[in-house]
């Protein structure tokens, strides 16, 4: 039974990787330049349940013959006793079980605001990166805009620029105004564990209409304003819609 057991085991949870890589599930996981190591575990794995299962149906005893029956039972006893390969021991198969365990019974999803710690998302990053100017306004993301203000001597270098920007709304207790709320991206350097929430401040009247965590794009321009006794640039938003989580939530520095 223990044997059956591990191969099933094997078998469902090689499979499993496999259908996160292709259903796209994976990119909740880890970033897109380890997407080849649920493949390679997922194949190993099912390989690893194949050889058991091969083992189980190569031990499997013959039907004999009514009259030889004591003999050919008797007889494989002794034949290798010494080799036989241990089954792994119920302890290990609970371990091996919980990873797939988890991954079917509980929904696959991104990080949400839920994920960020009590002093709330950050505006700036630790070191902006050389050339952080060097995309173009109307092509960059949060993380470049994170990285833009990072990089400048005065917020007012922001003032009249046109952005366009898509994440998810974030408000904490910093948000003292009913018009503003933030829209934040994860970025992932290698997996969920070292992912870390960034965020571009929004202004709008109609800033109360959008919940907690829906996804949202926002076209407007940048004015400065006072936000926890901070200058910063905030995008004065000129529309806001509703929109869909992208394939690929996060975003990769």
């Amino acid at each position: 039974m223990r044997k059956g057991l591990e191969a099933a085991i094997l078998l469902l949870l090689g499979i499993y990787l496999l259908e996160t890589r292709l259903t796209g599930e994976i990119a909740y996981y880890i970033a897109a330049q380890f997407y080849w190591l649920p493949v390679v575990a997922g194949v190993m794995l099912i390989l690893l349940g194949g050889v058991r299962v091969s083992g189980l149906l190569r031990d499997a005893p013959p039907a004999p013959p009514e009259s030889t029956t004591r003999v050919l039972i008797t007889a494989p006893a002794a034949h290798g006793k010494g080799n036989e390969r241990k089954p792994i021991s119920w302890g290990v198969l609970a371990l091996i079980a919980t990873p797939l365990a988890l991954g079917t019974l509980v929904p696959a999803k991104p990080l949400t605001s839920a994920a960020i710690g009590g002093s709330g998302i950050t505006l700036s990053i630790s070191a902006a990166p050389a050339g952080a100017y060097s995309i173009a306004p109307e092509s960059r993301n949060i993380l470049d805009w994170v990285r833009a203000f990072t990089a400048a001597e005065t917020p007012e270098e922001f003032n009249g620029q046109t952005a366009e920007v898509i994440g998810f709304v974030y408000r904490d207790i910093r948000f003292t105004r009913e018009d503003q709320f933030m829209v934040a991206r994860f970025v992932m350097q290698c997996c969920t564990a070292d992912a870390q929430a960034f965020g571009v401040l929004i202004e709008s009247p109609a800033a109360p209409d959008f919940p907690q965590d829906s996804w949202v794009r926002v076209r407007g321009k940048f004015a400065v304003r006072p936000f926890d006794n901070t200058p910063t640039p905030v995008l004065i938003a000129d529309s806001i819609e509703p929109t869909a989580m992208p394939d690929r939530p996060y975003l990769y520095p």
